[in-house]
């Protein structure tokens, strides 16, 4: 086992789940960044949110991506949409209707 991994391992044996844990292969990175992000990263550390720097910028870039993935997804929804048809554009607003519908009464707080 490499030393990324043992660490991730430690880790888990410890009971203290990080985001390194998910991606055992680690490669390193040497750069410059804004001091307010520098901070920004520490606070992370600081707080206990993440365990390292590695792991915070590892997180931010996640969000990061996580982001970019809705937005795309957003993007191509709408596409979709404005590409349908307007017998096929009534009958999705008509299913959007029937299913607001059905889960008014849903409080999805207490369905957990």
């Amino acid at each position: 086992m490499n030393q990324s991994a043992n660490r991730a391992h430690a880790r888990t044996k410890s009971g203290s789940p990080r985001l390194a844990e998910r991606v055992p292969n680690r490669v390193k990175l040497s750069t410059t960044v804004a001091a307010e992000n520098l901070a920004y990263l520490g606070a992370l550390v600081s707080a206990g949110r993440t365990g390292s720097i590695a792991e915070a910028v590892d997180l931010a870039i996640a969000r990061f991506r996580r982001e970019e993935n809705r937005a795309r997804l957003d993007r191509a929804t709408a596409a979709y949409f404005e590409g349908l048809p307007e017998e096929a554009l009534a009958e999705e607003r008509g299913l959007a209707h029937r299913l607001n519908a059905s889960i008014c009464g849903l409080d999805f707080d207490r369905e957990l």
